[in-house]
């Protein structure tokens, strides 16, 4: 099989092909609030069917506590949690060069624990990978781009002129697998 690269020589054809689909409907849930979105292990996931093992890093920019607060119940306390996280995404070529970075900020918080150190896990974890999945939407539909188009799943991205369809399109279809 052949790993044809792009003319740039830091995307392989059947990594543009799969950059440029649409995301698979089976990739995307619903939160809480009813809103379209992917879980990080699965962002994680295709990091790695893109990239490679070890074709991306992710780099702690800010892991900061907002608020800690203590509620009262009656013999025992319960603990609510707020964290402010950035994360980079650092996504390599084949040779492990940086081909670029980005930086994703969120909020995430616990709520009414029972655990004080359960809440500061579950708050910081949130925070971290919601700016995960912000971050890795600068890499289009396959990581979540189309779903701020009102939780669209058709591709908002579809072509790039960087990256023309006839560096990607003949690639060999056996080396692209379905997503």
């Amino acid at each position: 099989m052949q790993n044809v690269t792009t003319l740039t020589g830091r995307l392989t054809a059947p990594q543009l092909r799969l950059l440029h689909r649409s995301v698979n409907p089976e990739r995307i849930g619903k939160d809480d609030k009813g809103f379209s979105h992917m879980e990080a292990w699965d962002i994680k996931r295709h990091l790695i069917r893109v990239f490679g093992f070890g074709g991306y890093d992710t780099e702690n920019r800010e892991l900061a506590l907002v608020r800690e607060l203590e509620i009262p119940a009656g013999s025992k306390s319960r603990w609510t949690v707020v964290y402010r996280a950035q994360v980079r995404l650092i996504v390599k070529d084949v040779h492990g060069r940086e081909i670029g970075h980005w930086d994703g900020e969120a909020i995430g918080d616990a709520q009414n624990q029972p655990s004080l150190g359960d809440a500061h896990d579950l708050a910081l974890k949130s925070a971290a990978s919601q700016a995960l999945k912000r971050a890795a939407t600068n890499l289009g539909d396959q990581f979540g781009l189309s779903l701020y188009n009102d939780g669209s799943l058709a591709a908002v991205v579809g072509y790039s002129a960087a990256h023309p369809p006839a560096d990607w399109q003949k690639a060999p279809e056996d080396a692209v697998q379905a997503a």
